[in-house]
């Protein structure tokens, strides 16, 4: 059984390693096709927030939990971002599931010996502490790179009729925020 413990934690740590690994090479990535949104605002991480977890805030409000970021993500459709903050979930469901693995063996097995037991319970906790720091140091390269697309130049162009003349007026347009 300590076999089998051990080949699942590391099974899964080589997961998240090759999942970490898996990104895309093309230079093409960091320039978008359409603009980003006017009305996304930045991300601020709380000062003191560590690996084991952080607390976010947008827009001046205090978000509950990292998943509360999902809707501005989704809204910045950018596909790094998206592939970060989707790790982050997976990692974060198979922390949850690596600790069911103590309730499971008392439940399947019928040899309760104390060393076995322990071996299972400090494997499943270290599991589960492991994919929970990787997870959030995912969310937290998805929130860098939210933010550095949301500092990249906004150019506009935009038309407007003057209702006195019936002439049409031409604007062009800058934003560049540090």
């Amino acid at each position: 059984m300590r076999t089998v413990s051990l080949l699942t934690i590391f099974f899964l740590i080589s997961l998240t390693i090759h999942a970490q690994q898996r990104r895309r090479d093309d230079d093409t990535s960091h320039y978008r096709s359409v603009p980003v949104p006017a009305h996304l605002l930045p991300i601020e991480r709380a000062f003191g927030s560590s690996s084991l977890g952080s607390l976010y805030f947008y827009g001046g409000k205090k978000l509950s939990s990292p998943y509360s970021l999902e809707i501005p993500f989704y809204e910045l459709n950018d596909p790094d971002v998206s592939h970060h903050f989707q790790a982050f979930r997976t990692l974060t469901t198979l922390s949850r599931l690596t600790a069911i693995a103590p309730l499971a063996y008392i439940l399947l097995t019928s040899n309760r010996t104390n060393g076995t037991y322990w071996s299972v319970y400090g494997g499943s906790i270290a599991a589960s502490l492991t994919l929970s720091i990787i997870g959030n140091g995912q969310v937290n390269k998805a929130v860098t790179r939210y933010n550095e697309m949301l500092r990249q130049p906004r150019v506009s162009i935009s038309a407007a009729r003057i209702p006195i003349t019936g002439q049409v007026s031409m604007g062009a347009g800058l934003v560049w925020s540090f």
